[in-house]
């Protein structure tokens, strides 16, 4: 769904009526404004950041906690030989 809007003179776009009701938006609530690729990207800001941060690094250090272990493990191993040579 595209539409035009027109940027008033103090750099305000109003949101088509329809899209509005289609997003649930409200008045009053918060957006986040982006810019990709140049393209201008209006979303709504969730509730929750730790909610939209949610799954962010999944599959990071590892697919299974044994591979999760590990590589803790590994991690852990190499700080402590960094501190011994200190």
């Amino acid at each position: 769904m595209k539409s035009t809007v027109t940027i008033s003179s103090k750099r305000q776009i109003t949101i088509p009526a329809n899209m509005f009701r289609l997003l649930n938006l409200q008045q009053g609530q918060k957006l986040i404004v982006e810019v990709d690729e140049g393209r201008l990207i209006i979303s709504p800001r969730p509730d929750s950041l730790t909610k939209e941060l949610r799954g962010l690094t999944k599959g990071l250090f590892g697919k299974t906690a044994s591979e999760i272990d590990d590589y803790l493990k590994k991690e852990r191993d190499e700080w402590h030989n960094i501190n011994q040579d200190n």
